[in-house]
């Protein structure tokens, strides 16, 4: 009996819930990116089959498969990331966390233990009629997971009083090759943002905060500098600057009437501060609309970005740079304590030749943003070739996942380069 026949019997009297159709193995094999179509051809491996797993036993069996059949496992959330982390690199098993959604909160710890396929928003709207809020959530927090977002990484509204999401987990629950563990303290860095390469994570505590009025102001600023004078000065819960182009854009697109300048949207908690020598106003409606700055995707019908964490003292120059381009296109960039998360966003269309130069120009961005001290939002598969470079510590988290995952079947070519697909891909991005 063939190898692939006798794994898909398996299967078959493993899960209730599994897919091989041809169908739904090709939309399990994208992201939400769409790449010219000469760097899908290098990237593009179909899944062998999708599982979505309902409990703790049944992640342990998709791990039992992988390892007698040597096939490679891809965990995946919501797939809201651009980067080819949760796509298969050479075939194999995607697992959709999405039935795996449960959470419970605990008032007196103030935390959320929940499983990897839990809905950011569920939990917010769940903590908030017990007087509880989530401390941080990202910017697509209606569809993304929890575990989603933990093996991405990474920053997002509230990340300006409370740091990134490694900082708000208490510890987690993994399974590897190896069996079960519960992770925490410095320990978490093996895991958080490593995209499911060192392990699955099945439950996770994340930490939440008393519920507060959120009070948001949009703040016009003439440069990113005066940007930070008011952010160091107010200590807001949460900051975004958006600029001059982002707002013209939206305006084309929703038919809105906002004023086209840069302009800081800062969210304090219960009380307004008093900010001198800086015009502002009341931004319930750009608040409300945070969760869509994917919506000038209209304007392509396409839409190619990039996303940089960079330094506070880069910040002025990188726009400057950006600017200078000379193409449309709009920039928000989230404050974190430490960072700043700068997405640029240009509208494109993927059917036209003008769709693979703005690809290039979004590399060149990038490009700008490392020698500026800056590093990728995330490498996944596209960018992993520059892990190396980017990520601390890269030398040990390699030995570690050598260590849990030693014929490398956890998430293969994210994070840790591997094969000839890292090269190509560098060449692709004009050599990064």
């Amino acid at each position: 009996m063939e190898i692939m026949e006798r794994f898909e019997i398996d299967v078959r009297r493993s899960f209730s819930h599994f897919s091989f159709h041809p169908f739904e193995r090709r939309i399990y094999s994208h992201d939400i990116s769409v790449l010219p179509s000469f760097v899908e051809k290098m990237v593009y491996s179909q899944a062998d089959v999708i599982i979505q797993p309902r409990n703790v036993e049944e992640v342990k069996e998709i791990l039992r498969l992988s390892k007698e059949y040597s096939k490679p496992i891809v965990p995946r959330g919501a797939a809201t990331s651009g980067y080819g982390g949760v796509i298969p690199f050479n075939g194999g098993i995607v697992v959709d966390f999405s039935r795996m959604n449960g959470f419970e909160i605990d008032e007196d710890l103030k935390l959320v233990i929940a499983e990897p396929g839990a809905i950011w928003w569920d939990i917010q709207k769940a903590a908030r009629k017990r007087g509880l809020s989530l401390r941080i959530y990202p910017t697509s927090a209606i569809s993304s997971t929890v575990g989603g977002w933990i093996g991405q990484g990474g920053i997002g509204i509230g990340s300006t009083m409370f740091g990134d999401i490694k900082e708000n987990v208490e510890w987690l629950r993994v399974l590897d090759f190896q069996g079960e563990k519960v992770v925490e303290g410095e320990d978490l860095r093996y895991y958080v943002g490593m995209e499911g390469t060192t392990g699955l994570i099945i439950s996770s505590a994340v930490k939440l905060m008393d519920a507060a009025k959120e009070i948001p102001l949009a703040i016009e600023v003439e440069s990113v500098g005066n940007a930070l004078k008011v952010f160091g000065k107010t200590k807001p819960y949460s900051a975004i600057l958006m600029s001059s182009e982002f707002f013209r854009l939206m305006n084309e697109v929703k038919g809105s009437d906002f004023k086209e300048k840069d302009t800081l949207v800062a969210v304090y908690l219960d009380e307004e501060p008093k900010i001198e020598g800086f015009k502002y106003e009341e931004a319930s409606e750009i608040w409300k609309d945070r969760f869509y700055p994917l919506r000038i995707k209209k304007k392509g019908p396409s839409l190619v970005s990039v996303e940089i964490l960079l330094p506070f003292e880069a910040l002025e120059a990188f726009y400057g740079e950006a600017r200078k381009l000379e193409i449309q296109h709009a920039i928000q960039t989230y404050f974190s304590r430490g960072e700043a998360n700068v997405i640029v966003l240009i509208p494109s269309d993927e059917r036209e030749k003008r769709f693979t130069q703005d690809w290039k120009k979004a590399f060149k961005l990038l490009k700008i943003g490392l020698k500026l001290g800056g590093k990728p939002y995330a490498t996944g598969l596209y960018l992993s070739h520059l892990s190396k470079k980017v990520i601390q510590h890269f030398d040990d988290l390699l030995d570690f996942k050598r260590k849990v995952d030693p014929q490398n079947l956890l998430n293969p070519g994210k994070i840790f380069p591997k094969g000839r697909l890292p090269m190509m891909l560098k060449i692709a991005g004009l050599i990064i």
